[in-house]
């Protein structure tokens, strides 16, 4: 074989490698391609794109589409930000059905959800909820309310259930991070229980925390294991009933534990607190509280959801009065610094509910490829995204496909608000502990999404210029899939790769 053929086969197989089109041999490339030969990532999947300008500072498998993991949250808030606005609110409504006169409202008092994740969150955006209440009970009281004769209803229908994703796992579904918004939420519609230690062989002991939820049975099917095993416990609930299970094992003589899980009746539970407050604050409430069950019926009690009244439209209704959410911008830096897959699903919802008037999970992922192509990126090949916080398994994104968008999104009218919405290494939220070695300096020039389950751990975003020439913005994301070492370290070798990226001269 002749020279010349032999370096045209040499270069086909380094790029077919995932070592091709790299303008330049540079350490960060070296680093990367050390750290791909060898474990923990040898046997893993590895995928690294970086660019400055039309230089390419690092390419290894580029192409290859991998499980994102919440780096899929880049793509929900960027396309939130550009197709609903920085400043766009959620409303919430109050109505009610039948008459108002002499202060008496002769009928229900309805809490319409217009999808405000942030209803009783503790996130930073978030008014408490003493003040979230003050301003519903003050819409009532600017309309002379001083008894309601019917229920409290909280209403949901604003979006269409489930509010979970299918291609969950089911093991994911129980805690607070599986959780599923609805039209009408209630702190994220998720609940926090204290487990205690037993003896070996006991069951642990469970405690409700918050918020209270009286209308649930729990059956505790955990069992409290030695003192050197794992903390295995975990919840399972659904939408079907005032039914909760504790399964798994909790280790002897551990400290108490909080378990944060999901609440399947956000709205119900919203209803439940708004109607305590009314009456802890002179306003009476007769007919007591509700939701509107998948039927369309007024549900009062759980366990029968075909029985009762059918809920009123919204056009039967007359409205009191509305509030407004945190604007969109400030819900979009809490989604991506503390990685809040509620916030990021209402997002994913919302973009198909803008574009189709849909709230169905297929509708937002069509809405999603519909936008970014609109955005002159090409999905085929490169892209899929189900969900829109990133927790199922069946997205998939190139590290290619993220850079390319990250530019499009720096070049855009919402980079400002975009790219703040990200953390830094050593700031609050998921990268609070990343980094820690680095000098200051350089970790306040990095902005980067993280995103983690099982074998994946996967950091995308920007490396700002130091002297703020933005022609000098790196774009970079660095996928890893497959990984069975332990989290912290593979963390450590990608901490390294990033921090090598942004000294590249």
């Amino acid at each position: 074989m002749k020279a010349t053929a032999k370096k045209t086969v040499l270069a086909l197989l380094l790029v077919l490698a995932g070592f091709g089109a790299s303008a330049r041999d540079t350490d960060t490339q070296k680093l990367v391609s050390a750290y791909a030969r060898k474990e923990p990532l040898r046997s893993g999947i590895l995928g690294a794109f970086a660019m400055r300008g039309a230089d390419t500072l690092v390419s290894y498998n580029r192409s290859v589409k991998m499980v994102p993991a919440s780096n899929t949250k880049l793509l929900t808030t960027g396309l939130a930000l550009k197709q609903l606005g920085p400043q766009m609110r959620f409303s919430t409504l109050l109505a009610y059905s039948g008459t108002l006169q002499d202060g008496v409202i002769d009928g229900d008092l309805y809490i319409i959800g217009g999808g405000d994740p942030t209803t009783g969150s503790s996130s930073e955006c978030a008014d408490s909820l003493g003040i979230t209440f003050s301003r519903w009970k003050a819409i009532l009281d600017a309309k002379g309310v001083k008894a309601i004769r019917g229920k409290v209803i909280g209403d949901a229908r604003f979006f269409k259930r489930p509010g979970q994703g299918a291609s969950w796992q089911f093991e994911d579904l129980g805690f607070y991070y599986g959780a599923g918004p609805s039209g009408l939420n209630f702190q994220e519609n998720s609940q926090s229980f204290i487990v205690r230690a037993a003896e070996p062989g006991a069951a642990p002991e469970i405690t409700p925390l918050y918020p209270d939820t009286p209308w649930m049975n729990y059956v505790n099917s955990a069992v409290t294991g030695p003192e050197d095993s794992s903390n295995t416990i975990y919840y399972v609930n659904t939408e079907f009933g005032p039914f909760g299970e504790f399964m798994g094992s909790f280790p002897s003589g551990r400290r108490d534990y909080r378990l944060d899980c999901s609440n399947a009746f956000g709205a119900y539970t919203c209803a439940y607190f708004f109607h305590n407050y009314l009456l802890c604050n002179g306003i009476k409430v007769e007919g007591g509280f509700a939701d509107i069950s998948p039927n369309g019926t007024v549900r009062s009690d759980l366990l029968f959801a075909n029985i009762g009244e059918a809920a009123a439209s919204w056009q039967n209704l007359v409205e009191l009065g509305r509030c407004e959410s945190p604007e969109l911008w400030r819900i979009v830096r809490d989604t991506n610094v503390e990685s809040d897959n509620f916030y990021a699903e209402t997002l994913f919802t919302m973009l198909s509910r803008s574009l189709y008037g849909s709230t169905d999970k297929d509708s937002a992922a069509i809405a999603c490829r519909s936008l970014l192509a609109g955005m002159g990126l090409k999905t085929d090949n490169a892209y899929m995204q189900i969900d829109g916080s990133g927790l199922s398994r069946k997205n998939y994104v190139s590290p290619e496909f993220f850079v390319n968008y990250l530019r499009k999104m720096y070049a855009g009218p919402v980079r400002d608000y975009f790219v703040q919405s990200l953390p830094t290494p050593g700031g609050k939220g998921t990268l609070k502990n990343r980094m820690g070695k680095a000098p200051a300096a350089l970790k306040s020039r990095i902005r980067m999404k993280s995103g983690s389950m099982n074998g994946v751990l996967c950091f995308s975003g920007y490396v700002l210029p130091a002297d703020g020439d933005r022609s000098k913005t790196i774009f970079f994301s660095i996928l890893t899939n497959n990984v069975t070492a332990p989290s912290y370290a593979v963390g450590s070798i990608l901490d390294e790769i990033i921090v090598s990226l942004s000294q590249e001269p």
